[in-house]
């Protein structure tokens, strides 16, 4: 599917990585101060990690088993 939107498997993978990474920034700052309009932001890039993932395909749980 990844590549119906001209993204390689590999570019998808790269955006699922940021995508976490924004969720996770997300979560600490709602943690110290729970925002409705966070809370908002949260909720978009959670859906938008799921779309992602879908996109990816099976993601290997270690590093050794993407390497096999």
């Amino acid at each position: 599917m990844s590549k119906t939107f001209g993204f390689t498997n590999d570019e998808v993978k790269l955006l699922l990585v940021s995508v976490r990474h924004m969720r996770r920034t997300f979560a600490v700052a709602l943690k110290s101060a729970p925002d409705p309009s966070l809370k908002a932001y949260a909720a978009l890039y959670d859906a938008l990690f799921e779309k992602l993932r879908d996109m990816a395909g099976p993601i290997p749980e270690t590093i050794e088993d993407a390497l096999e």
